[in-house]
């Protein structure tokens, strides 16, 4: 009888199984795949893709092994993070170019000259990012990586499929993510939207839409239409949240070199941080209801 029990158990997981298997493994291949080009010669969009594959494998995978059991989490969560910093360094070079195309179309030569510093100093940092990608990355991602990922798909995934529950995973996504927008609206009202306390909860609701957003994208083959349809509203509270985070980080990494690494004036810099700050409060006016 127990023998039968567990034999129907191991049938409904072999009926399951495959879904999970083709998208694990189709991510897994793009994730080794970008990770060798982008160690060839760090083109931004390998970086990139790089660090999404892993995102989105490392979402499969938290539904599969909350526990950590199979340690895969951890290791590709080094990875990830690596990549991680190569990116945003090449997100903010992008950014200065840009903001230094602007403020030079408007006349602001001043501004424009200290976005030019700003991206010489960001492309310093890129370099020593790549660097420690390029020493810390083997380490990392490699032939014993591949092994262990290789039993894991083909001795320990039907356990773990037979486990997993997308429906409640996303549930406890959507309730961290209310919670997150409460404190933020509480912070908000006591400290003001601008606040080094409510932007920081704020980029913790974006951290908590971006979640919901991959796990529903990742795991779209075992949801139904209406779930996975909730993941176009988060995506949109993630880009707005976005603009608003990027213009943080901006001032933040401004702060960060200061004006005696720009070699600039006090008066150059006060106006320049001005300029900033109003950037920044016009993204979270654009903000609305999230």
């Amino acid at each position: 009888m127990t023998h039968d029990r567990a034999s129907e158990q191991t049938t409904v997981a072999s009926d399951q199984i495959q879904p999970w298997s083709e998208a694990l493994e189709q991510l897994y291949s793009e994730f080794r795949k970008r990770s060798r080009a982008a160690l060839k010669d760090y083109e931004v969009e390998d970086i990139h893709q790089a660090r999404v594959s892993a995102r989105k494998l490392l979402t499969l995978i938290q539904i599969l092994d909350p526990d950590g059991e199979t340690g895969l989490y951890r290791i590709i969560k080094k990875a990830q993070k690596r990549f991680g910093r190569v990116r945003d360094a090449d997100v903010m070079i992008a950014d200065f170019k840009k903001l230094r195309q602007s403020a030079k179309s408007e006349g602001q030569m001043e501004e424009a000259k200290l976005y030019k510093k700003m991206t010489k100093l960001e492309k310093s940092e890129r370099d020593r990012q790549r660097k420690k990608l390029s020493r810390k990355l083997p380490k990392i991602i490699n032939r014993k990586l591949d092994k262990r990922w290789q039993n894991f798909i083909e001795q320990e995934l039907p356990d773990f499929v037979g486990q997993a529950d997308v429906r409640s995973s996303l549930r406890m996504l959507k309730d961290d993510y209310r919670k997150r927008r409460h404190m933020y609206q509480v912070t908000a009202d006591r400290e003001g939207a601008s606040s080094e306390q409510s932007l920081d909860a704020l980029h913790q609701v974006r951290i908590a839409a971006k979640r919901f957003r991959y796990t529903a994208e990742a795991a779209a083959f075992a949801l139904e239409a209406k779930q996975a349809e909730e993941a176009k509203h988060f995506k949109k509270v993630q880009k707005k949240l976005g603009d608003v985070n990027d213009r943080h980080v901006r001032i933040q990494i401004v702060e960060d070199y200061g004006a005696e690494a720009l070699n600039t004036d006090e008066e150059s810099w006060n106006l320049f941080r001005s300029r900033l700050d109003e950037q920044l409060k016009t993204a979270l006016s654009e903000v609305g209801e999230l």
